[in-house]
């Protein structure tokens, strides 16, 4: 990482990293729009709940994204997996015949995410990352030795 310093690492890899943060935040919402608009539509408490299920998902998403910026890998599965539940989620709500520029946006979002996620910038950020946790873990080992010496 000497290569590349903090402001040049977010002003290459910050903005890949907020559009695919805000495309997982929009299909979660989106998915969550469609399922309750469709599948509950006759249901009162239908709001409470798409209340209670984006709260619980957007905690989730948010978790997973903090997971990959410590350079973990299961945190980009996790987003992955966000980004495909949403896609199937939205796919069989098109028998409700719902409104078609709220089902293209909730097929289009997750799309593009994992569209963004196989990005080279995207991969190449996730790679410097990983390093990241690597040097990190290596020098918290080197103060543990030095420490056990005295």
């Amino acid at each position: 990482m000497d290569d590349l310093s903090l402001p040049r690492f977010l002003a290459r890899y910050f903005p890949t990293f907020i559009c695919a943060f805000f495309l997982a935040c929009f299909a979660v919402s989106a998915s969550i729009s469609l399922v309750s608009s469709t599948y509950f539509r006759g249901d009162p408490e239908r709001a409470k709940y798409s209340f209670l299920v984006a709260l619980i998902l957007s905690l989730l998403l948010a978790l997973s994204h903090f997971v990959m910026i410590r350079g973990r890998s299961w945190g980009v599965r996790a987003i992955v997996v966000f980004y495909l539940a949403c896609l199937f989620t939205v796919l069989p709500t098109y028998g409700y015949k719902p409104h078609p520029f709220a089902y293209v946006t909730g097929l289009l979002f997750p799309l593009l995410g994992l569209l963004l996620l196989n990005s080279k910038r995207h991969r190449e950020m996730r790679s410097k990352l990983v390093e990241v946790r690597r040097q990190r873990e290596l020098s918290i080992q080197a103060a543990k030795a030095s420490r056990s010496r005295r």
